[in-house]
């Protein structure tokens, strides 16, 4: 998927947070936002994942305007500083959580969590609750 970023512009009152952010990200490819704090990159990621609302111009998925699609129907994720892992379930668990919730075929799943954990390094800990793991680890589950 592509995604294109247009003229996007974010305020909270006075305080403008993005001022028409202009980029296109192409698929497969690797982009970073990279900059000091509070200079709205957080802002940023969250208006293109539907969590925050564009006060002006366009985010597009391929050569979709999603601007009013709700961030359960954009079929992205975000990974925030501070992630969110299910401290009872193991890795394994809270990796397909997000699957099963979509009611995806048993099959499908575990192929999937198989790639991912494969792609992540992961395998070898499909067993482990977050409390075993190291602080890079969670993040890579949580991705």
């Amino acid at each position: 998927m592509r995604i294109a970023v247009k003229d996007l512009s974010k305020a909270f009152g006075a305080l403008v947070v993005v001022e028409k952010a202009s980029f296109d990200i192409g698929e497969g490819e690797l982009f970073t936002l990279l900059g000091p704090s509070g200079c709205g990159k957080t802002t940023l990621l969250r208006l293109i994942a539907g969590f925050n609302t564009a006060d002006a111009g366009e985010v597009r998925f391929d050569d979709r305007n999603v601007n009013e699609v709700p961030p359960h129907q954009r079929g992205i994720g975000m990974v925030f500083q501070n992630y969110a892992l299910w401290p009872h379930m193991t890795v394994f668990e809270n990796i397909s959580y997000g699957l099963k919730l979509r009611k995806m075929p048993k099959d499908e799943m575990n192929a999937r969590i198989k790639k991912a954990a494969d792609m992540l390094e992961l395998t070898p800990l499909l067993d482990r609750k977050p409390k075993q793991l190291s602080g890079g680890q969670r993040q890579r589950v949580a991705m």
